[in-house]
């Protein structure tokens, strides 16, 4: 019996015993868990004299929301506005007798390019001329002698009409009566002759290719713009385009961004639409386009020249006060070469390094390596 009571007692001890250095080691824990954290916080923290802050170059910004306008620079080459490029063909078959403009040449609305010796326009032409007799003989017959000889009338007017003859030229044959030798091809606008296919002399049938004709007194210039930069980039934005042959800048807006990427370059055409009445943008020409783009809405931007550590982790410093900084690890949005959108890790109003961080970052790597020894 003696044996069992001490057997209770020596265990109650033990307990006792064991409990008190439970609670001993906890506190040591807690203890160690405190200074640790505290230590890491002062691992953070750099302290400057006024000398070294000054030395240092050390600036600061305060932290705000902004949208900022950050110019994009893109290559570009200077094409035709498509809206005024013609390929002249003949509508009839015939000889070329004549040519009056050949590659280069400017030339006006409705100018006579080349006169073709046509039989099949010669006959169009008599044809309407026994219309027009036939008509006249109509007028003491019936009426529906009078409706067939004004359908066959029109019928071969709209022929005329077809060629590209206009009311004044049909009207002077109603008059005249007297069928023209040759069949004029004309331009459809006022522009530059691209390229001549002619020459005198040859056979060409109808719809054969005779003239390229374009209209530069407006051109567009197509600027390569990256995958990475299209939300950016949006139309009505203003464009400075520049080439290395003229030391004036033109200027004009983005008018259309193309839905498809190359496959080779992984960019997007841009056109802008540019007045060249001067000519001096040429079609093929290489050019630089400037546009001013804005960088995101109003959400917090720092510079660039703010962020520390690699692509993957940045950090910046925070201004805690005159002589005071903590490093701040960030997260970053959208990154250009001069601004960096950040979405996590600052406080608007807080004010951030700009310049001299690398001292700090330096200075912070002295003391940590000062701290380990």
């Amino acid at each position: 019996m003696m044996n069992k009571i001490f057997e209770i007692v020596i265990g109650v001890i033990f307990a006792i015993v064991f409990v008190g250095c439970g609670k001993n080691d906890g506190r040591k824990i807690q203890t160690e868990s405190i200074e640790y954290h505290k230590e890491e916080t002062q691992s953070m923290i750099v302290h400057l004299d006024q000398h070294k802050i000054f030395h240092a170059g050390i600036k600061t910004e305060k932290v705000q929301e902004k949208s900022i306008a950050v110019p994009l620079a893109l290559s570009g080459k200077v094409g035709f506005d498509e809206r005024k490029v013609a390929l002249v063909t003949s509508r009839i078959s015939g000889r070329v007798e004549n040519v009056n403009a050949y590659t280069n040449d400017n030339i006006t609305v409705h100018s006579k390019l080349a006169e073709i010796y046509s039989q099949e326009f010669i006959s169009l032409q008599y044809e309407f001329i026994q219309a027009l007799e036939r008509i006249e003989r109509s007028k003491q017959g019936s009426e529906d002698e009078q409706s067939t000889a004004n359908s066959l009338y029109e019928s071969v007017k709209q022929k005329l009409m077809i060629l590209e003859l206009n009311e004044s030229d049909i009207e002077d044959l109603r008059v005249t009566k007297k069928p023209r030798q040759y069949y004029s091809i004309r331009a459809p606008f006022s522009g530059t002759i691209i390229e001549s296919k002619i020459k005198k002399g040859m056979f060409i049938q109808a719809g054969e290719e005779l003239f390229d004709c374009a209209d530069i007194s407006t051109v567009w210039v197509l600027a390569d713009v990256y995958e990475h930069d299209l939300p950016r980039v949006n139309t009505g934005m203003k464009a400075e385009v520049t080439t290395t042959f003229y030391p004036i800048s033109f200027f004009g807006s983005i008018t259309s961004i193309y839905n498809v990427v190359d496959e080779k370059s992984r960019t997007v055409k841009a056109r802008i639409e540019l007045n060249n009445s001067s000519r001096k943008l040429k079609p093929e020409m290489f050019c630089n386009v400037k546009i001013q783009t804005q960088f995101g809405k109003e959400t917090i931007k720092i510079p660039s020249t703010a962020l520390m550590g690699d692509t993957e982790k940045h950090f910046v410093f925070i201004a805690l006060n005159d002589s005071t900084f903590e490093r701040r690890d960030i997260r970053t949005g959208v990154e250009t070469k001069e601004f960096a959108e950040v979405v996590d890790g600052l406080i608007i109003g807080e004010k951030i390094v700009v310049n001299g961080g690398f001292f700090l970052k330096s200075e912070l790597a002295k003391e940590t390596f000062g701290e380990e020894h």
